[in-house]
């Protein structure tokens, strides 16, 4: 077997071996690093005196700084060595992290966000560029997805398990301050391992279409705002949230006609115009659908098993060997060539039947915490799946200059609009369906029923025996019932919308296996470009 030799910009008398080490120390911050932090939430909504959503809003705002850097990436790296590009936004993330740790107004933790996922796309684009070869000598994209994938998506559920700890035990800023550490111990590698490499300096990014950005923020920005604030704001009963939607019109219109007339475009259009991109976004859309189902998992945890934070935080872990599982069987199905590609499309979809199967006949009010293990292994097996396929689907025949544009819409589909798109599809049925249960359940709650009447009964000779007054035990009797009917209501509300979705997802699954994704049976396997999706 031949020596692995990697371009690393290190200085001359450094082993490769200490360069590895060197990139996978930049590496590790970037797979953990967000703007904000969902296993926080709860701490930082206490602590702010903020809502949720503004956590959301936060996350969100990180991928979508990531996705809106990708076609500017390439003008940026022929002006300046790899060192430069590694160094300024190292020194940059730790700033923006630390701001975010100190932050007391959300407005400033969700600016900082959306910077730091513009920041670490750059970051992770060198990185990538210098580690292919580490998980393919060949640079075979297949290979190469199938080993990095499963490593960037666990870090985030690292990072959400870990921000629960921290903040746990300590306090929410701790992941920050964290983070900070690692990129200060990052910059110092760098500095030290690494060298100015001598290149031309022709600046292309003096040509890019640099209007273009915010005309795309704006429009990924507000329609995550959209969704993701609409049933805490009423909709368009609020005037926010009609300006935005104004906004979001003009401001895509604007985008369209840029891309159209300028030369130098900041997104390709063309690539809608082709079947694998528009059929792969479609069904990259469907899978996160079926993902976000987790937050209906979340609300079942903490409103009916009474699960606190850190465990149910501490679920996502259980992703990660379903990660490793479908890294592997991508690896082999692309490496065997044996089966039609339309089969493991198929059978990622299949894995989230069984995830939502596993949740429809499991959810319950005498449920254990331990009976939610398997179907999130499931659902992390169909993920990674599906995300290495459609990734390479997609990007199979695109020309070199339009694979950055890909890579900016599917991101922002993945990480970006469709999740919050479904989240916010997903809280509000809960919510009409949680409302519809209360009146159906409180139908049954009086007198005249024996059971109802019995449960009472008991309740306030409870409250009675424990010292309180007659009207106080009355209360508590009231409060009780209300508590159990709001319960039974939500557990209804989630096992209605599961059922739905298994029966999209067994439409979807059968769907599948009759599209010609490809029309052999042999897939071409196709070497990397500087790409990563």
């Amino acid at each position: 077997m031949d020596k692995l030799v990697l371009d690393l910009p290190t200085r001359r008398w450094v082993p490769q071996w200490l360069g590895i080490v060197t990139v996978f120390i930049i590496l590790l911050p970037m797979l953990l690093m967000n703007g904000a932090y969902t296993g926080s939430t709860v701490d930082v909504s206490n602590t702010l005196g903020v809502l949720s959503e503004d956590m959301t809003m936060a996350y969100y705002s990180t991928s979508a700084g990531l996705a809106m850097a990708y076609p500017v990436i390439r003008k940026i790296r022929d002006a300046a060595t790899s060192k430069t590009v590694l160094l300024f936004n190292l020194v940059m993330q730790t700033l923006l992290s630390f701001a975010c740790g100190y932050a007391k107004n959300m407005d400033v933790i969700i600016m900082c966000s959306f910077f730091i996922g513009f920041l670490k796309a750059f970051v992770m684009f060198e990185v990538v560029v210098m580690i292919q070869p580490f998980f393919s000598r060949k640079k075979v994209r297949s290979e190469f997805y199938a080993w990095f994938y499963p490593l960037a998506f666990a870090g985030g559920q690292v990072s959400i398990a870990l921000t629960a700890q921290l903040a746990y035990y300590y306090q929410w800023q701790h992941m920050y301050y964290l983070i900070v550490i690692m990129l200060l111990v990052a910059i110092i590698f760098v500095l030290c391992f690494f060298t100015y490499l001598r290149r031309p300096i022709y600046m292309h990014f003096k040509r890019a279409d640099w209007k273009s950005i915010p005309l795309a923020a704006g429009v990924m920005l507000m329609t995550i705002y959209l969704f993701t604030y609409g049933r805490t704001l009423e909709w368009f009963a609020s005037g926010r949230l009609r300006i935005y939607a104004v906004l979001i019109s003009l401001l895509f219109l604007l985008f369209i006609q840029r891309q159209r007339d300028n030369h130098e475009r900041f997104a390709s259009l063309r690539i809608f115009g082709t079947f694998k991109p528009a059929i792969g976004y479609v069904f990259m859309f469907f899978t996160m659908l079926f993902s976000t189902t987790s937050t209906l998992v979340t609300n079942y945890m903490n409103s009916v098993l009474g699960v606190d934070s850190l465990h149910s935080n501490a679920l996502a872990l259980w992703l990660l060997p379903g990660f490793a599982l479908g890294g592997f069987i991508c690896f082999w199905w692309f490496r065997w060539q044996r089966w039609r590609f339309r089969y493991l499309i198929s059978g990622g979809l299949w894995c989230f039947v069984v995830y939502l199967a596993l949740l429809y006949f499991g959810v319950s009010t005498n449920a254990t915490y331990e009976a939610l293990y398997l179907p999130t292994f499931f659902r992390g097996l169909g993920m990674m799946v599906l995300f290495i396929a459609l990734a390479l689907f997609v990007v199979e025949d695109l020309k070199p200059d339009i694979i950055s544009s890909n890579t900016f819409f599917m991101i922002s589909i993945r990480s970006s609009l469709a999740p919050a798109i479904s989240a916010s599809l997903f809280s509000n049925w809960l919510y009409h369906r949680q409302t519809e249960g209360m009146h159906v359940l409180a139908e049954g709650m009086r007198m005249d029923n024996p059971l109802f009447a019995g449960q009472f009964s008991q309740s306030f000779t409870n409250a009675l025996t424990s010292g309180h007054s007659l009207e106080t035990a009355a209360q508590l009797a009231d409060n009780s019932f209300y508590a159990t009917l709001q319960q039974q209501a939500t557990l209804l509300g989630i096992k209605a919308i599961l059922g739905y979705m298994l029966m999209l997802a067994i439409a979807l699954a059968v769907v599948a296996a009759f599209i010609p994704f490809h029309k052999t049976i042999r897939v071409p396997v196709v070497k990397t470009g500087d790409d990563m999706a």
